[in-house]
């Protein structure tokens, strides 16, 4: 049997997968698309060929795909309940505290056992000090699985048994991220309307700041390559932050906002594009007209003045 089976491999799922094999966790893998199960070839992990194989193979599993909906349709199987009693599942996938609680209350209705789970990093930062994660549900659970939590980075913070605690403090740190994200693209924008050379904005910034990122994508014009993140991940992330907003009851204009913004960039067919790609929406609705048809602010004052 195995000490651990991973349900996913993406970009953030193969991560996990090397990080768990390079500590020398038994580790067996399931995925529904079998070329990405090809990547880890030769790497010592068992690859099961079924998702009832994998379940059965171990008494504990992380599930690191898109949305708590895409989990409850791979659990909720006749083959596959019947697993479910006694072994831990760690949900890794962004949502909202109120999924979250589903999320539990339906595993627990099966006699199993539930954490969720938030990465709060990219894929490369996965394994290195610097990995944060925030974990949340029962303790005893935690304690079963606190060891291959914390093999994922050096900064995990396991905030107790409320099953939304993860979720809510996620979400509310990702707000701030795809703001500034938005932000600094509209500055990079500003910059390259004005004729400035982009890296005058970014040395304002540290080395290792997003916008150094983002320039360079703009720059290299190359959005397909060097990816932190899609245009097409952005939107399930903001979508669920403007769901906790309807929750909670809270204003949504932000999540509105950044989530316009997003959609118009997946209309344009850069679903599958890093996030910098998003500055083609702003050069595509700048106004050419505007230089022409404005007047100077003392001009409009003057005007405003002539009876």
């Amino acid at each position: 049997m195995s000490e651990l089976t991973l349900i996913g491999l993406g970009a953030m799922g193969s991560a996990i997968a090397r990080v768990m094999l390079d500590n020398r966790c038994q580790l067996t893998v399931w995925n529904r698309s079998p070329e990405k199960v090809r990547d880890l070839a030769s790497s010592g992990v068992t690859f099961a060929d079924s998702l009832e194989q994998a379940i059965a193979a171990s008494p504990r599993t992380m599930i690191c795909i898109h949305g708590y909906a895409a989990t409850r349709a791979l659990l909720d199987d006749p083959e596959i309940l019947p697993l479910l009693s006694g072994r831990t599942f760690i949900q890794m996938s962004t949502g909202t505290p109120a999924q979250a609680r589903a999320a539990e209350d339906w595993i627990h209705g099966h006699d199993g056992r539930y954490l969720d789970c938030a990465i709060m990093v990219y894929p490369p930062t996965v394994g290195t000090p610097e990995g944060q994660l925030l974990v949340a549900g029962s303790r005893e659970a935690y304690a079963d699985c606190a060891r291959y939590i914390g093999h994922l980075g050096g900064d995990v913070r396991y905030l107790g048994p409320p099953i939304g605690a993860a979720a809510a403090l996620d979400l509310a740190v990702v707000t701030r991220l795809v703001t500034i994200t938005v932000a600094t693209l509209y500055g990079l924008h500003i910059c390259e309307s004005e004729g400035l050379p982009l890296r005058q904005f970014t040395e304002m910034y540290p080395e290792g700041d997003r916008s150094h990122h983002l320039a360079g994508n703009i720059e290299s014009g190359q959005f397909d390559r060097n990816i932190a993140a899609t245009v097409g991940t952005s939107i399930e992330v903001v979508s669920s932050i403007r769901s906790l907003a309807t929750d909670l009851g809270i204003n949504t204009e932000l999540p509105d906002l950044i989530l316009g913004l997003y959609r118009r960039a997946a209309a344009a067919g850069h679903t599958e594009l890093d996030n910098a790609s998003l500055i083609e929406v702003f050069r595509s609705e700048r106004s050419s007209s505007t230089a022409s048809t404005s007047l100077p602010e003392q001009d409009s004052k003057n005007l405003a003045a002539t009876p």
